[in-house]
């Protein structure tokens, strides 16, 4: 990752395109083909994707995952999910469970998942059900976690629950679950877009799971920290997503523009078309700047939930107004399945709800600027 910008991505950026986007085209409705999926991260890292091992700067693997987002959108979800789960492991598990997982979630052979949605909470994790009861050298956890990404093929879970502890008072906590040794059931909920990126429901009955995969190396206190900066960086991860959809949208867009007729004149030549053309590309580049600065901030240990929810409110809110202007563009072409544009719209559209809806992220950037905060 040491070569100059241009050379590695212009590098990447044509693999991707000879290699990658076949593939996405083919599999946009259809599940990830998962037994491809190890020979897909090999190819991938031939082409200059960095792996979470290679300790790039954040900067430089947003860029990369951006080009990745570019052309197979929900292959990029399905790897920076496995990716945040394996830097959790890595960061607090024992030296025996890193070392089954990490590499096998960096290389494609496992899947990793993040589990704290419920079907009657989503962002308050203060109502949270799911419970972790100690029993001898074990947790037992019961519960059930919904539209977790990544969760029905999963081989290891971070799943967030509410620990009862010896003499003292519930408190959430992150613990690892290895589904091979800890089993779970899981079921797949369809929804609008990136419909090859699986969500599902996860049951946990009586599930049986080490106590040291609760209490980790760092304690519960840092455990939960950790889990919290990792979802700050899978959020702006599903930023850059939405920013790969973004590009894929206007880039479309100029070439239909640049060669569309119509009274005589390519429609690329009309002011109204030009100024959404602007629009569109200024809102972009806005948007990279706005996850850079997150992941920076993430990478130097700094506080960073309000960049983090700038990022991703604003990149995805805007992927959706982009998606929009380019099927207007298009006109009816836009609507039609034999363009990528209505699905561009749809991958978008979902991104706002995933990692946090935009509302909720508009509150942690409120409550960062006016010291007042809107949750009670």
């Amino acid at each position: 990752m040491n070569a100059a910008p241009d050379d590695w991505l212009d590098s990447l950026r044509a693999g991707l395109e000879a290699d990658i986007k076949p593939l996405g085209d083919r599999h946009t409705d259809d599940r990830i083909p998962l037994d491809m999926l190890p020979q897909l991260v090999k190819m991938l890292r031939g082409h200059g994707y960095p792996a979470d091992d290679d300790a790039p700067d954040e900067v430089a693997g947003a860029l990369a995952s951006e080009e990745l987002a570019r052309v197979f959108p929900s292959l990029e979800g399905c790897l920076m999910v496995s990716h945040a789960c394996a830097r959790y492991i890595a960061a607090v598990g024992t030296p025996e469970l890193c070392d089954r997982a990490v590499s096998g979630l960096l290389g494609g052979t496992k899947i990793g998942c993040l589990a704290s949605t419920e079907p009657d909470h989503g962002s308050n994790n203060a109502a949270m059900e799911t419970r972790a009861v100690p029993d001898g050298d074990e947790y037992v956890i019961n519960g059930r976690k919904r539209w977790i990404s990544n969760a029905d093929p999963s081989d290891y879970a971070v799943v967030l629950c509410r620990v009862a502890a010896e003499n003292e008072p519930e408190e959430i906590r992150p613990i690892i679950v290895e589904r091979e040794r800890s089993p779970y059931r899981t079921a797949d909920l369809p929804k609008l877009g990136l419909t090859a990126f699986v969500t599902s429901e996860m049951v946990f009955e009586d599930c049986r799971v080490p106590r040291e995969n609760c209490v980790g190396r760092e304690g519960p206190l840092r455990n939960l920290q950790l889990v919290f900066r990792t979802l700050q960086w899978a959020r702006c991860r599903m930023a850059v997503v939405s920013l790969g959809i973004a590009r894929a949208a206007l880039e479309a867009s100029v070439a239909y523009a640049r060669k569309r007729q119509q009274f005589g004149r390519r429609i690329g030549e009309f002011q109204l078309i030009q100024d959404k053309i602007y629009t569109m590309a200024a809102e972009i580049d806005a948007s990279r700047l706005l996850i850079h600065r997150a992941l920076t901030s993430i990478q130097e240990n700094r506080r960073s939930d309000r960049e983090a929810s700038m990022a991703k409110a604003y990149a995805t809110e805007m992927a959706v107004r982009v998606a929009s202007d380019a099927i207007q563009i298009h006109g009816a072409n836009g609507l039609s399945p034999d363009y990528p544009l209505e699905r561009y719209f749809r991958d978008a559209r979902a991104l706002t709800i995933a990692e946090g809806t935009t509302e909720i992220h508009k509150l942690v950037v409120a409550r960062s600027v006016l010291g007042l905060s809107a949750f009670r």
